[in-house]
């Protein structure tokens, strides 16, 4: 084994690697439905023994120790393949992972136990370890783009590193003299090669690190705009975003929807809470999907609904409100005997873009709506 000071210094790469390892580790046990950070964490830890050996053995043992070190790495290395691809909701194929590293083993094994061929051995394992790197590569680079913070940047990151495992493989013939008497392990190439290395894991750990906090950004950014039972925007987000949208798209040609299902405490004390809660569901869902790409829907509390809408004209916007009203007399609510109605009230946004105003009028239509007989839609006639 080399013990020379400057060998013990190489040390510093394996130690970085684990580290990032426990680093990852550490957020997968708070962020249990991120997988892909329990994969890549053992990957980094799995690697770094393997790594930190080869850099104190001398040729003689690096033979020796070649099979059980290299299936270590090999290991390591698929386990970190496994979790870049679930980050791209993909998995890898264990069976053809399981083959590579098979073949790679038996002929290390040759190489190493029966004929001791140190630049072949090097061949095969950056080889081995070149095909496990791409085993994700369709699910990355042509399955279809996730919706994940980063994705792009991700991407060029697993570009990268699987171009090094490639291009490793062929500096070792051009640049590497096939002399016995080197010891690889006090090699310039080995030095570069760790280098390279450290490089591209810290780089590749903190872009999914990074991923990974911008993911949870946005999980809480929609907790914190959604309403919980019905998914769509709560009051705060609807008056946060309204007045971007309607900057981006332009204020003319808007108009504020209110809905508010009919009798709904009678839903509730008749059949339930949970029919209540089913009922309210139902009528998000269908206002959802029957609301264009430019519109806004969202639950202001309890029963109400409020949504912005794209129009030309109020005769236009007037038939939008019909025919979500005739609509809910189709839902079907589990444990619910009668037709579920909603009121409406129906104002233009005027042409200042006063979106309270307008709101405040179709709220005031909506009390005339349920006092005309509930399930109808009031507007502005002047």
């Amino acid at each position: 084994m080399i013990s020379s000071p400057s060998q013990y210094f190489v040390l510093i790469v394996p130690a970085c690697s684990a580290l990032l390892g426990i680093v990852m580790l550490t957020c997968w046990t708070r962020l249990r439905s991120h997988r892909y950070l329990l994969w890549i964490s053992t990957g980094y830890l799995v690697t770094a023994l393997p790594l930190s050996m080869h850099s104190l053995l001398d040729n003689t043992e690096l033979a020796r120790w070649s099979v059980p070190l290299s299936a270590l790495y090999m290991g390591g290395v698929m386990s970190m393949a496994h979790g870049v691809a679930l980050r791209f909701d993909s998995r890898i194929s264990f069976a053809l992972g399981g083959l590579i590293l098979a073949a790679t083993l038996g002929i290390l094994y040759y190489f190493s136990h029966v004929v001791d061929n140190l630049w072949v051995r090097m061949y095969c394992l950056n080889a081995g370890l070149a095909f496990i790197i791409a085993l994700p590569a369709k699910a990355v680079l042509f399955g279809r783009k996730p919706r994940i913070p980063l994705a792009s940047i991700l991407r060029g990151s697993y570009i990268v590193v699987l171009a090094y495992a490639i291009a490793r493989v062929f500096a070792l013939a051009a640049l590497i003299p096939h002399d016995p008497q080197i010891e690889l392990t006090r090699s310039g190439f080995w030095l570069l090669m760790l280098a390279v290395n450290m490089f591209i894991s810290i780089w590749l750990a903190l872009t999914i690190l990074a991923s990974t906090a911008m993911s949870i950004v946005q999980v809480l950014d929609n907790e914190r705009s959604h309403d919980p039972l019905t998914r769509l925007l709560n009051r705060r987000a609807f008056f946060e975003q309204a007045p971007r949208h309607l900057r981006k798209l332009g204020s003319p040609g808007w108009a504020v929807l209110v809905c508010d299902i009919d009798h709904f405490k009678a839903i509730n004390d008749t059949w339930g809470h949970a029919t209540g809660d089913q009922a309210l569901q139902a009528v998000g869902e269908l206002l959802l999907r029957q609301a264009r790409q430019d519109d806004l829907v969202a639950r202001f509390g309890g029963e109400e609904f409020v949504l912005l809408i794209r129009c030309a004209d109020l005769l236009t916007a007037r038939q939008t409100a019909e025919r979500l009203r005739a609509s809910l007399a189709d839902l079907y609510i589990d444990g619910l005997s009668t037709p579920l109605t909603a009121s409406f009230g129906l104002a233009l946004l005027p042409p200042d873009g006063d979106l309270d105003k307008a709101i405040h009028q179709a709220d005031t239509l909506l009390y005339q709506a349920k006092h005309a007989g509930r399930n109808q839609v009031a507007w502005a006639r002047d």
